[in-house]
């Protein structure tokens, strides 16, 4: 069921305080043994194994890096400007992207059938 985004920015910069990464569940497994062995590894560099989907065959890593527009304040320098980056105007782009941001102001539900998602 195709899922539409709604709601807007309340800038608060909890999105903006992480990287997340998507990697090749498989291969990666492969490369280290075991999940076990990733998440040591990873630990050691300050990253996070933050979840596995094996019907996607995807790991996602997350990693405590803030944006380095991010101001004390928790405001992005760039937010209206056209230096924002365009994965920052997409953010977020599925629910699992919000689950850990209980205040965002973005949510997702049901698109209606006959209606464009936007």
């Amino acid at each position: 069921m195709a899922m539409e985004r709604t709601g807007e920015c309340h800038s608060c910069g909890e999105c903006c305080k992480t990287v997340n990464m998507t990697v090749v569940r498989d291969i990666t497994l492969q490369q280290h043994g075991s999940l076990k062995e990733l998440q040591l590894y990873l630990s050691y560099r300050g990253i996070r194994v933050v979840g596995s989907d094996e019907k996607r065959n995807q790991l996602y890593y997350s990693m405590d890096v803030p944006c380095s527009e991010l101001t004390q304040d928790n405001r992005c320098r760039v937010h209206d400007s056209p230096q924002k980056p365009l994965i920052c105007h997409r953010f977020p782009s599925t629910k699992e992207d919000i689950e850990d941001i209980p205040n965002c102001g973005f949510g997702f539900h049901p698109a209606l059938p006959g209606w464009p998602a936007t």
